[in-house]
Formats: structure tokens, C-alpha cells, sequence
């Protein structure tokens, strides 16, 4: 198989890959894979095919990384990690009582440790919740009324 088809292949596979994780990493390395593909296309040696490589894909990634990241965690409505739990809808998978220290709540797949807001009553298992703020681990939720849409749901 020819050097160049390899190359491209490998460059599809990892712009492909970063499509689906989204670390925002492999990207510069199938954009590498493609500037070796072109060399090789061009009838470049392999080590020149690799030097190309590795060069175009770290000083990508140096350059550009940090900025993007930086942009991209600047932008309006961009909530990550603990502020992105913030306001999601759940259900009780084992009775919150914060005399008893006992609560989980399951938010989409995930299971976090609950406590309910102080003026709440035990929430039992099976009610659905909103987290209002997350502590550490730990998630301060309310119940939520029938009528009540939240802002995510899980």
C-alpha cells in the first residue's frame, strides 16, 4: 500500500477520533498525518514523512492549543464539570436525610452523593430532584414541584 494512502487513512482516523472525544488533541496529530500524507504524495523519503509528522503536529499543538482552550472556556454558556451539574434534574436512588447522612441521587448515568438543601424535609426514593449547588462531591438538591420544567433534564 502506498505511504500516502497510510498516512491519510491514519490523519481520517484521528480527526475522526477527536470528532468523538473531544480532548481537543488528536487533531493536531491527523493534521500532521496529513502533512505527511501530502509528502509522501510528493514522493518524500519515510524519515522526511516522519520528521513532517511529528514537527507539524507539536508545534500545532504548542501554538494553538492553550488558546484554543482558553477561547473555548471563555465562551458564552460554556459551563464545564461541577458548574454543568448545577441545575440538571435527577431522581433519589437511596433516601436523602441529612439528619441520617444518607442520600444518592442519579443525574442521566450518574450517581452523586445527596443531601437535601437544609430547609427540606427527607426526600424519599424515587422523587425527582434539582441540584441547586454542588459541595465537593456532593450534590444540595430540592424536589421539584409538578409543573416545574427545569433548565436540563437528564
Amino acid at each position: 500500500m502506498a505511504a500516502w494512502l497510510i498516512w491519510l487513512i491514519v490523519g481520517i482516523v484521528m480527526l475522526g477520533a477527536e470528532a468523538l472525544s473531544l480532548d481537543f488533541v488528536l487533531v493536531y496529530f491527523g493534521i500532521g498525518a496529513l502533512g505527511a500524507a501530502a509528502a509522501a504524495a510528493l514522493g518524500a523519503p519515510a524519515w522526511f514523512q516522519l520528521v513532517e509528522f511529528v514537527l507539524v503536529s507539536g508545534v500545532l499543538l504548542v501554538l494553538t492549543r492553550p488558546t484554543a482552550k482558553r477561547w473555548i472556556a471563555n465562551a458564552p454558556g460554556y459551563r464545564s464539570n461541577v458548574a454543568a451539574i448545577e441545575g440538571r434534574a435527577g431522581i433519589v436512588t437511596i433516601e436523602i436525610d441529612n439528619d441520617a447522612s444518607t442520600g444518592q441521587v442519579r443525574l442521566g448515568t450518574e450517581h452523586w452523593t445527596a443531601r437535601a438543601l437544609p430547609d427540606c424535609a427527607p426526600i424519599g426514593v424515587g422523587i425527582r430532584i434539582e441540584v441547586v449547588e454542588v459541595a465537593g462531591v456532593t450534590a444540595l438538591v430540592r424536589p421539584r414541584t409538578a409543573g416545574e420544567i427545569p433548565a436540563q433534564q437528564s
